[in-house]
Formats: structure tokens, sequence, C-alpha cells
């Protein structure tokens, strides 16, 4: 059997989770220069904003690490696929939790809202394209069995 070692699987969820969270953010900077808005917001609100969008690195490279690491190697169009639904859910969830605790509804209505939010930033689409790059460089290593005999012999590739 075939799986994908802890470090590579890291670094693929670091670059796909930072790049296209930076893009987000600076496409949404300049949606606000563009209409006159403040570059961020003001008061109490930039602390729970560095906060959630904190939480929402560390988690959505958390569930694409393990995602790459139990998941068996996957041809890249299916990767992207597959991460890219991670990586919607996580964001759509993430940035609505705060949210939830009004109703269950309304934190999957808020959910889809930012999922479609992260698709007009520029994050959604860039998740998948640095996904695309990115998981041709994923490392797969074969685990080994050993036989009756005590020699040890690697797995073939299914």
């Amino acid at each position: 059997m075939m799986f994908t070692p802890w470090r590579s699987a890291l670094t693929y969820a670091a670059w796909v989770t930072v790049v296209s969270w930076l893009i987000g953010t600076v496409v949404l900077a300049g949606y606000s220069l563009a209409f006159g808005d403040r570059l961020g917001p003001t008061g109490p609100e930039p602390l729970t904003w560095c906060r959630d969008q904190a939480v929402f690195l560390v988690v959505c490279t958390t569930v694409l690490t393990l995602g790459r690491r139990l998941l068996s190697p996957l041809p890249r169009w299916r990767t992207v696929i597959v991460d890219g639904i991670l990586y919607m859910l996580v964001l759509g969830i993430a940035n609505a939790a705060p949210y939830g605790a009004v109703n269950p509804g309304q934190l999957l209505d808020a959910a889809a809202l930012y999922s479609f939010f992260g698709l007009f930033t520029l994050q959604l689409p860039a998740a998948w394209c640095v996904s695309a790059v990115r998981s041709g460089k994923l490392d797969a290593v074969l685990k080994k069995r050993y036989t009756l005999d005590g020699n040890e012999r690697a797995t073939p590739n299914m």
C-alpha cells in the first residue's frame, strides 16, 4: 500500500493554504480600495479578524495534511477535486463558525455564503490552481511488508 509522508503532506497543505489565503486577502483589499472602503476593520474587530484568520490557516493546513496523509495518493485531477472540497468546507465553516451559536441552519447558510465569497475573492480558484501545481510534488512511498520467512518485501503499486 502507498502513502504520502508527513513532511510532503504538510508542505503541500501549507503551500495551498497560505498562497490561496494571501491571494484572497490581497484581492479583498483591492476590492476595498476600489469601492472607497477602509482597508480593514476598525476598533476591536482587527484582533478578532486576525484570530479568525489564524484559526482558519491552522485548521485548513491540518485538514489538508491529514487528507493527503490518510488518503492514498490520487491522480492530480482527483487530488484537486478532493482537496478543493476539503478547502471549501473549511473556508465556509471557519468563517461562519462565529455565527453558529444562533442556529445550525444559519451556520450552513453562512458557510455557503463564505464559500461563494471565496470564489469572488479568487481564494478558491487559487487553492485549486496551487493544488494542481503542488500535487505533482507529493511523494508516494511504499509500505514495507514482511513475509513469513522474515524477509522484507515492498508492496507493489496498485
